[in-house]
């Protein structure tokens, strides 16, 4: 009997270490924004102003995330993930999270509490995947 496959997301070293940086340059609110890349691969991060700053939510203005996927595009990147903090939670989906996620890796930066990182999820329907990210 084979084990399940989990599906996997692919972010370089240097493009983790600037989302916990934008995570904790965001402190005490939450920080936002967008990745592009290609299939699985995240190759640039687009940070985007959270425009109702709160250490407990984020909203993305949708002309600005509009502007960044038309850049995208002309840059021959697609919009592949949306990412925001917990500053004080742990790095899991919140029942908002659940609500609103659109069907992108789903990254959620933990910085300000116990534990300081990065996970991923794959959020339809409301079912929740956790992902694992290769970092490389």
């Amino acid at each position: 009997m084979g084990a399940t496959r989990k599906e996997s997301v692919f972010l370089s070293k240097n493009l983790y270490s600037r989302l916990i940086l934008e995570a904790k340059s965001s402190m005490p609110n939450e920080a936002c924004g967008l990745l592009s890349g290609s299939g699985s691969k995240c190759t640039r991060v687009w940070p985007m102003r959270n425009t109702e700053p709160s250490p407990f939510s984020f909203a993305i203005d949708e002309s600005e995330k509009e502007r960044a996927v038309r850049e995208m595009n002309e840059r021959n990147e697609a919009f592949i993930g949306l990412y925001h903090s917990h500053p004080n939670g742990l790095p899991v989906p919140s029942q908002d999270d659940i609500d609103h996620a659109p069907d992108v890796f789903y990254f959620i930066i933990s910085v300000g509490g116990a534990e300081e990182g990065i996970r991923c999820y794959r959020i339809r329907g409301r079912q929740v995947m956790h992902l694992t990210i290769i970092v490389e």
